[in-house]
C-alpha cells in the first residue's frame, strides 16, 4: 500500500485519536486505561516538538491510516542521541507493510538528526509488535514484568533498542 507522510498537526486530531482510542479500548498496546478525548491530542503533539511526527495517509484514498513519531527518550541533554519511537496503524491496515514504511521513514529522519539509538516500549502482550521490532533490527533489552494493570489483568513492558 502506498502511503504519504504529512506533518502531524491539529487537523489530524480526530483520526489519530480514533486510531489511538481503538488500541486503548481493545488491548494493552496503548497504555492508557480509558479512551482519551480529542483534546488530549495536543498533549501527545507536545511530546514530539523538535522530532519528526507524521500522520500516515493512504495515498489513493486520502484518509489517515496511522501515525508515527519520535520523541525524546529523556528530557536531558545526556540522552540527546537517543529517541523513543511510537507508531500505531489502524487495525484494518495492519499487515500491509505500513509499519515498516513508518520505521524506515523515522530511521532516516533520526539519522539526519544525529540520533544513534531508537528505543521501543512495548506491551508484553503485543506479540505482533515484539516480532515486528525484532525482525527489523531491534534487540531485546529487558522487561519490567507486571507493572501495568488494564482490562482486569497485569502486563509487562518490554524495552527494545535499535542502534542506527
Amino acid at each position: 500500500m502506498q502511503v504519504r507522510y504529512e506533518k502531524l498537526g491539529r487537523e489530524n486530531a480526530r483520526p489519530v485519536m480514533e486510531i489511538f482510542n481503538d488500541y486503548i479500548e481493545h488491548g494493552t498496546a496503548a497504555f492508557a486505561d480509558a479512551p482519551l478525548p480529542e483534546a488530549s491530542f495536543s498533549m501527545l503533539l507536545e511530546k514530539t516538538v523538535g522530532y519528526p511526527a507524521y500522520a500516515v495517509v493512504d495515498a489513493s484514498a486520502g484518509n489517515v491510516v496511522g501515525f508515527c513519531w519520535l520523541s525524546a527518550y529523556a528530557p536531558v541533554a545526556s540522552f540527546r542521541k537517543t529517541a523513543k519511537i511510537t507508531s500505531f496503524i489502524a487495525r484494518d491496515h495492519v499487515g500491509k507493510g505500513i509499519g515498516k514504511q513508518c520505521l524506515d521513514q523515522l530511521e532516516a529522519d533520526a539519522r539526519q538528526m544525529g540520533i544513534e539509538n531508537i528505543i521501543a516500549e512495548i506491551s508484553s502482550e503485543n506479540r505482533g509488535s515484539l516480532k515486528f521490532h525484532a525482525s527489523n533490527g531491534f534487540a531485546f533489552c529487558g522487561e519490567l514484568k507486571n507493572i501495568g494493570y488494564k482490562l482486569n489483568r497485569s502486563f509487562g513492558v518490554v524495552y527494545m533498542q535499535k542502534t542506527l
